[in-house]
């Protein structure tokens, strides 16, 4: 019997057929489990753009094993596809003979016996606690007395010089704790598709700047930022971006199409992309601490 479905009922009775939870199908094709959902559910707000539609519908179909153009014919056109409905009222239905059937094991009431071993375990660990204890007691070294004559007069003559010197010199430490300011500094935690930079020792502005590889294309948003929320797309005709960090914020999100042939410098210095290692988009929250002023400390 022919039906006319959507393409999402298409992508999900194939999965469903090839035994696939969304976990497994997310590692089978690399497109991330949100994603899976959204196409199975033909929710295509829920993806960045048309560009990717089309490109997670294309290798969505591929690695189940449909046709891949067809699937795109059917999103270009807006339309249902046509398949072949067959109904298996044998598929479901499995029989067990009663010689297979498994009974219940009878739960027998457990006694004191049973729980012998366990106390018995429990009583020599105690003691062999107890024992290590009072060895460490009977066997801890007395303090010996080192307060001699010798001892308080050199004391006191180290202590003396100590006071000296550290008077000599309060202006020249002083002026290194003014003069010094420390560097700026990007910690990495997180994997996958999800990274956290945390960014310390930073004062504004700050300017995050994105550069994108000849013959890359990646779609580039960010919160707290100049940048639009629609986001921007970076190519050969555009393949750079600088974006400014709104003054005060704690935290930007940048959220990315993909990372392959991308670099991005937080006011200079380079983040390392290493860890995101899914082809899907990848997010990247900023965690800013700025600088804190010697005068707002004292």
């Amino acid at each position: 019997m022919l039906t006319i479905k959507t393409i999402g009922q298409v992508l999900k009775e194939k999965r469903t057929s090839l035994g696939l939870d969304l976990s497994e199908a997310e590692q089978l094709t690399q497109v991330q489990k949100l994603y899976i959902v959204a196409l199975e559910t033909d929710d295509y707000k829920a993806l960045p753009g048309d560009f990717y539609i089309k490109a997670y519908l294309k290798q969505y179909a591929e690695k189940l094993g449909l046709n891949a153009d067809r699937i795109i014919q059917a999103y270009d056109e807006g339309k249902g596809i046509t398949v072949e409905d067959k109904e298996d009222i044998l598929e479901n239905y499995h029989f067990v003979k009663p010689s297979e059937r498994v009974e219940p094991e009878e739960e027998v009431p457990k006694t004191w016996r049973h729980y012998v071993p366990i106390i018995s375990l429990s009583a020599a660990a105690l003691l062999i606690v107890v024992g290590v204890f009072a060895a460490v007691i009977m066997n801890k070294p007395e303090t010996p007395d080192l307060i001699t004559n010798d001892y308080s007069y050199s004391k006191s003559e180290v202590s003396t010089s100590k006071s000296s010197t550290s008077s000599t010199k309060p202006s020249e430490s002083s002026t290194k704790a003014s003069s010094s300011t420390p560097e700026p500094t990007i910690a990495i935690s997180g994997s996958s598709s999800a990274m956290i930079a945390t960014i310390s020792n930073i004062s504004d502005p700050i300017k995050v700047d994105f550069s994108v590889a000849a013959g890359r294309t990646i779609w580039v948003g960010m919160t707290n930022s100049n940048v639009p929320t629609t986001g921007q797309t970076l190519s050969d005709g555009a393949n750079s971006l600088s974006a400014l960090v709104t003054t005060g914020a704690e935290n930007s999100v940048i959220t990315l199409g993909s990372v392959e042939g991308l670099t991005i410098t937080v006011n200079g210095k380079a983040l390392d992309l290493s860890s995101l290692t899914t082809t899907g988009p990848n997010k990247i929250t900023l965690q800013i601490n700025r600088t804190t002023s010697n005068s707002a400390a004292q």
